[in-house]
């Protein structure tokens, strides 16, 4: 078995894990609520907006920030949004640990 294949079957594993299926089960009950997830998508591009502005080395407003957490505490009002919330951190942490786990495991490529 190739890299290439051994890579797609981690995927398919990852797509059966609890996490991921949670995660794409309670994005579904999202989408079909038409407002929640009109809210949700635009807070989400407006903060990945914001967060590229400051990777490029641009400040943050307090204004923005502000109008953003407002945003946020009205989304939230909602136990679906919550729901969301707590099954994308979840699926995070599971591909982030996998991330770890590669990144050390391939240190000795990695370092100078």
């Amino acid at each position: 078995m190739n890299i290439y294949d051994k890579v797609h079957s981690l995927v398919k594993e990852i797509k059966d894990t609890p996490e991921y299926t949670n995660y794409i089960m309670i994005k579904e009950k999202v989408r079909k609520d038409a407002d929640l997830y009109a809210k949700m998508k635009e807070l989400k591009e407006e903060q990945k907006k914001e967060q590229i502005k400051y990777i490029n080395g641009e400040s943050i407003s307090e204004e923005t920030k502000k109008e953003l957490q407002q945003k946020y505490s009205i989304i939230i009002r909602n136990p679906l949004a919550v729901e969301f919330y707590q099954a994308e951190i979840s699926l995070d942490v599971l591909l982030a640990d996998v991330q770890k786990i590669l990144a050390e495991g391939l240190n000795d490529a990695i370092e100078l």
